[in-house]
């Protein structure tokens, strides 16, 4: 079958990248404000420079943490029939990044999002088919900031049976995380062998580790779930404007943090994930740009020059609102990702550079998501596709309607479930709906119509209480 692929970079060129990445760790290292993670580099031959929170650590402990790394993940759900491999053999796709507002779907209001919207989210997530993986995309502004994440975990546990991507922002809320995760799974080990949360660490670009965020990865490698060290360096900002220098930078920074989980629990699942881009120029801010399409691309392929499972973005877009911009953005920057081939793209829903999350935008990307894929799947050549014998029956000036082999191909065609093909009288009578209108009326019905099965109640006990007691010890601390 001649499935579509997209090889930007050569082996020579992916060689010189790696080697720079090495000499980056090295000289000039990385910023690491924790004491603990500072120690365990140490202990492991690191040079570590306790006054200026630095280390340098050499290409030995690189490669072999990258011996140690798993080269296969298994994402498991609260539902198995959810559970995803990622082997480097198929791509699957999550939503955008962390949103503080939302398009309210009944007045397409750009307003502060909400646990009601999360939990809804969530459910749309659960929905939809190409759509594998919950990144809690809405921030929960209606609640304290220091419990927004813990009931935002608890609240995307609920509402969708597939896995979900989380985060910690240092090691304790991480392990109320861990408690809580391995509370839906059964138990620890339980967790370990079918982890149902994975967390998302990102450093901070240009080479430094937030301490909080660095002191999570510790405890969530200790205890077996898969970690994303999302590297987001802006070619031009907070990267060199060269897209092959922002790729050695993003890349230092990913096998920086997988040194640390691997030398915290050899083993540890670790992704080769990030979201490198570039700035536009004229305003400073992100730009969804051919060139974010090829550095994501990139570092696809880097991936796979590690053998590690992998994590990049997609789709993403700088619009305000579902328009043609939105639209090309994200179609240029999926289809360059997924042609790479990595494991998850990262970027469905989100709008003004994942600020804000549509709900009938998820419902679109969906649509764009089959798309694409039925593009990349490519078609057989065989006897049968070129049909020879039935060419020659039908001969010239005939159709292929009645025939039994169009019958057997239907399922060889794309049908979209939300474009329309109709003739503009029969589009006209049917109200004359534009693809956005037609979307918020799947999300209302999604809404209405879609149960995920919640967690047992029984369950749903136990979690409360864990909840109740990380929210008491916040009140004390406070």
């Amino acid at each position: 079958m001649g499935r579509a692929s997209l090889n930007l970079l050569s082996k020579s060129e992916l060689d010189k990248i790696h080697n720079a990445t090495l000499e980056i760790l090295e000289n000039p290292g990385l910023i690491i404000p924790s004491k603990l993670a500072l120690e365990i580099l140490e202990r492991a031959g690191a040079n570590v420079n306790h006054g200026k929170n630095s280390v340098t650590i050499p290409s030995s402990i690189v490669e072999e943490a990258l011996k140690k790394a798993p080269k296969t993940i298994r994402y498991s759900a609260r539902n198995p029939k959810h559970d995803i491999l990622l082997e480097k053999k198929r791509t699957h796709f999550t939503t955008d990044g962390y949103g503080i507002f939302i398009r309210d779907i009944e007045t397409g209001e750009r307003r502060n999002s909400t646990i009601k919207d999360l939990a809804q989210w969530a459910k749309i997530v659960n929905f939809l088919s190409e759509i594998h993986v919950l990144w809690p995309s809405l921030t929960p502004i209606d609640l304290p900031e220091q419990i927004q994440r813990i009931h935002g975990l608890v609240t995307s546990l609920n509402n969708t049976e597939k896995h979900v991507e989380f985060f910690a922002i240092d090691a304790r809320e991480a392990l109320y995380e861990i408690e809580i995760a391995a509370t839906v799974a059964g138990d620890m080990e339980e967790l370990k062998r079918r982890p149902i949360i994975s967390a998302v660490q990102c450093p901070i670009a240009p080479l430094k580790f937030d301490k909080g965020l660095i002191e999570a990865v510790i405890e969530f490698a200790k205890a077996g779930i898969p970690v994303v060290p999302l590297s987001m360096p802006m070619a031009g900002q907070t990267g060199p404007a060269t897209l092959a220098g922002t790729l050695a930078v993003t890349s230092a920074e990913i096998l920086g943090s997988l040194v640390v989980s691997e030398l915290a629990n050899p083993g540890a699942p670790v992704l080769y994930g990030a979201c490198p881009s570039n700035i536009d120029f004229r305003t400073g801010s992100m730009a969804t740009s051919p060139e974010y399409g090829l550095v994501n691309t990139g570092l696809a392929q880097l991936a796979r020059y590690y053998d590690l499972p992998s994590e990049v973005c997609g789709g993403c877009s700088g619009s305000k609102v579902v328009d043609a911009q939105a639209a090309f953005e994200r179609t240029l920057t999926l289809t360059s990702a997924i042609l790479a081939g990595p494991d998850i793209v990262v970027g469905m829903g989100g709008l003004e550079d994942a600020k804000t999350m549509v709900p009938e935008l998820l419902v679109i990307d969906n649509e764009i998501l089959e798309g694409i894929l039925r593009l990349v799947h490519g078609f057989d050549v065989t006897d049968e596709t070129i049909a020879l014998d039935l060419i020659r029956k039908i001969g010239p000036g005939s159709h292929y309607l009645t025939q039994k082999h169009t019958l057997d191909h239907i399922g060889d065609h794309w049908i979209p479930k939300l474009s329309d093909r109709k003739a503009y009288e029969t589009w006209l009578k049917a109200g004359a709906k534009d693809i956005a209108s037609v979307a918020k009326e799947k999300v209302k019905e999604i809404l209405a119509t879609h149960k995920p099965e919640p967690i047992p109640k029984d369950i749903q006990k136990e979690i409360s209480q864990i909840v109740k007691r990380h929210d008491k010890e916040l009140s004390k601390q406070s």
